[in-house]
């Protein structure tokens, strides 16, 4: 694995960060006191110590050791397309001038093994977000801001091709929003986009299964080969520990917890825009 923000082959943004926030629908899943913690006008940013977050992702190539190398352009445009992302879910009120979380932001981009054995290279961006505890001893500044390393960590994934999550999780369905799929993990909420859904019909015995899925996205190589046969797929997915997850699910947790932040991030980003702006990268 190496770190390409180390060789400085490339900048960590092609674009500016917008400071507010893309007005749209929210999850029709998103709990109640997420939203109205969130959607305010002026939403403020929280009680506790102010978190340290991340200015860009940090990027993470993990080479194949007996396989042939990712070439540096599809890596390129595979950060490139993630740093959307990045900069839509931090336009959101949930995510800015954070206080008692922290934020780290990674971009990982490996060869994924497939059931067919066949040669595919994903991309996961994330943000890991943690509480920031005044007073225990390893809460440290960095750089004005907090950190607190000891904490375990909420994550919101967006994987460019999530067929790795489609043929080794359970990801069941839960409903059509804003151009994509409402899936799940056990409690933990995802979204499925892409240029062509599967088939979803909720008053069938067996109204979605990923495997199918998984057997396509085996071959789509639409993020890293312009021009390469495929649909765009992308899957957003938020989850902390189980307990976590059922309470935010049935709207019981503090919307300031790390996992309501990402929650509230990810219910209130227009993922089509995102999805369709990812696109236009070249």
């Amino acid at each position: 694995m190496f770190n390409l923000a180390m060789l400085g082959l490339f900048a960590a943004s092609s674009a500016a960060p917008v400071p507010t926030a893309l007005a749209a629908p929210v999850d029709s899943r998103a709990p109640k006191k997420l939203v109205q913690r969130w959607t305010a006008r002026a939403a403020d940013p929280g009680t506790g110590l102010p978190g340290w977050t991340s200015k860009a992702p940090d990027i993470h190539v993990h080479q194949p050791a007996n396989l042939a190398r990712i070439p540096v352009a599809e890596i390129d445009l595979l950060r490139r397309r993630a740093m959307v992302a990045f900069e839509a879910l931090m336009r959101q009120p949930s995510l800015r001038d954070v206080r008692g979380t922290s934020l780290q932001a990674d971009i990982n981009i490996s060869v994924v093994p497939t059931l067919d054995g066949v040669r595919l290279v994903a991309a996961i961006f994330s943000i890991r977000a943690k509480s920031v505890i005044a007073g225990k001893p390893d809460t440290v500044l960095r750089d004005g801001r907090y950190v607190t390393p000891s904490e375990e960590g909420a994550v919101l994934n967006v994987h460019l091709n999530p067929y790795d999550m489609m043929a080794r999780r359970r990801v069941q369905a839960e409903g059509l929003w804003g151009g994509g799929l409402q899936v799940r993990t056990g409690a933990a909420y995802g979204l499925y986009l892409a240029d062509r859904l599967p088939d979803y019909d909720p008053d069938a015995e067996y109204a979605w299964g990923p495997r199918p899925l998984a057997l396509q996205l085996q071959q789509d190589r639409s993020w890293y080969q312009p021009g390469a046969a495929g649909v765009h797929p992308l899957l957003v997915h938020v989850s902390s520990y189980s307990q976590e997850n059922d309470d935010l699910r049935s709207d019981r947790l503090s919307p300031e917890r790390p996992v309501s932040r990402l929650a509230a991030a990810m219910f209130m980003t227009d993922w089509e825009d995102v999805r369709r702006r990812m696109k236009a990268v070249r």
